[in-house]
């Protein structure tokens, strides 16, 4: 009997069904899937969902990703957890116990930003214990389902993008959340497209997060045979490379193309061949699609090619320069008059948006501080005890993943958490995680799917031995 390697849990053509041997899921663990279904849809439409509604609906929509995991993490702590989920909340706690000092001197300027800022560092590993908790391999398709969501909502992301490519500056579509006009971020003629997220950024990690999330929701298609399969794979690879362009950010491009580099490179060593072929198929697939785009809408294009500005060779080390050089060594720079501290400033004061529950930190933006990298945000918020902190825990995640990793014997399921741990490492080294809550979650949420993958890998090998075993691994 094989839970991981064939599909025994298979039900209609559009909606899986449990059948003999499956798990009923328990109304806990289908709320905590319906919320991380609605968590991830906050994500991905909060842009659009702001342009549409009155900006005091708007506000409301800033904060319902915040809202939905702060009910999430209510759940998951009336819900038993099993041993990853209950390793996950432990160190989730550890973390926010040390940040009390930073969370304490805070609250000196203003304590609504106190809580801004926990939030911002403490929060969102919410979304991996949630994962551990909700899914287990006696029932994949309400995992299934949340990669579905995910994979299938390139669809219409990248229709929007495209609409915005081809739509005015003035157009409503392509103002900003606040009204405003967007021009001023156009390159070559064209906008910098955000598609249906806040801004540019957002919408490029998204497009981060789907270089595991596609592959992640073509396995579980596979698995569940769903129809047309096989025919999605070159239509969402191809809406995929679009995106990645037409957003106009080296950011996609060359964050993709290092997630992805990264990812072959541990699938090669520790997935097998096969994982490293469907790499490489998928590559090439995209590369063909992006070719015969470019050369019947060069439009699309437009934007990237303005910045790059030369050789896409030239362009994708001066963009490796700027995020990895200064963003890495750069921890001074910009703090003259503001020289780094034991415990810095004020946690979420460098976030987006704290400006407007703060006074405290609309005084520091309005002195002309931004702090755009991850790094010294951190430094500046936390000082060097938040540093250390901060980026420790960073590390143990990366290494916690990579020690799960290692354990999956299926290769099908390691090569799927290659592509996950390849997104993790890469945005734990560099991303803006301690200030972009949708980059978090992103982060978080393929955390969990590694996890979830150990999991389903561990149950799979203890259900040759014992089926009591199985009961016990499963939480049962």
């Amino acid at each position: 009997m094989n839970l991981i390697d064939s599909p025994r849990i298979v039900g209609g053509k559009r909606h899986a069904t449990i059948k003999r041997g499956a798990v009923p899921m328990s109304k806990s663990r289908t709320l905590i899937h319906r919320l991380l279904c609605l968590i991830i849809l906050s994500v991905v439409f909060e842009g659009i969902g702001r342009k549409l509604l009155p900006h005091s609906l708007g506000i409301v929509l800033f904060f319902l990703k915040d809202i939905l995991t702060v009910i999430l993490l209510l759940v998951c702590l009336s819900t038993k957890p099993n041993a990853d989920a209950a390793r996950l909340m432990g160190v989730m706690g550890t973390l926010a116990a040390f940040l009390l000092p930073c969370v304490l001197l805070t609250a000196l300027h203003d304590p609504l930003l106190a809580v801004f800022g926990l939030k911002q560092y403490a929060l969102f590993p919410t979304i991996a214990v949630a994962m551990c908790l909700a899914y287990h391999p006696h029932n994949l398709s309400q995992i299934f389902t949340l990669f579905r969501l995910i994979g299938l909502s390139v669809i219409i992301t990248t229709l929007v993008a495209v609409a915005q490519n081809r739509l005015p500056a003035a157009n409503w579509l392509n103002l900003s959340v606040t009204g405003d006009d967007m021009s001023g971020f156009s390159a070559g003629g064209f906008l910098r497209v955000s598609s249906t997220f806040s801004f540019v950024g957002q919408y490029c990690f998204y497009l981060n997060a789907l270089c595991y999330g596609l592959p992640t929701y073509f396995y579980f298609s596979t698995l569940f045979r769903q129809r047309g399969a096989s025919l999605q794979v070159p239509v969402l690879v191809g809406l995929f490379g679009i995106g990645m362009y037409v957003t106009g950010s080296r950011g996609s491009v060359v964050g993709n193309a290092t997630i992805l580099g990264l990812a072959g490179i541990l699938s090669a060593f520790l997935a097998g061949k096969r994982a490293v072929a469907n790499l490489l198929v998928f590559a090439a697939l995209g590369a063909v699609i992006i070719t015969g785009v470019r050369s019947l809408h060069p439009e699309f294009f437009a934007a990237y090619e303005a910045r790059s500005a030369g050789s896409e060779e030239v362009s994708h080390r001066r963009e490796i320069e700027e995020r990895v050089k200064s963003g890495l060594l750069g921890w001074i720079s910009g703090t003259e008059n503001a020289p780094p501290t034991l415990f810095g400033y004020g946690l979420g004061v460098m976030t987006n948006g704290s400006q407007k529950l703060s006074s405290y930190a609309a005084s520091w933006r309005a002195s002309g501080f931004w702090t755009e990298s991850d790094q010294l945000s951190t430094l500046f918020e936390g000082g060097w005890y938040l540093v250390l902190i901060w980026y420790g825990f960073r590390a143990w995640t990366v290494i916690y993943c990579f020690g799960l990793l290692l354990k999956i014997r299926s290769l099908k399921l390691r090569g799927v958490a290659c592509l996950a741990l390849g997104f993790i490492i890469v945005i734990g080294a560099v991303g803006t995680l301690g200030m972009q809550p949708p980059l978090a979650i992103w982060w978080w949420l393929a955390v969990g799917l590694v996890a979830c993958l150990s999991h389903f890998d561990r149950v799979q090998s203890q259900e040759k031995t014992s089926p009591r075993r199985v009961q016990n691994a499963c939480g049962l």
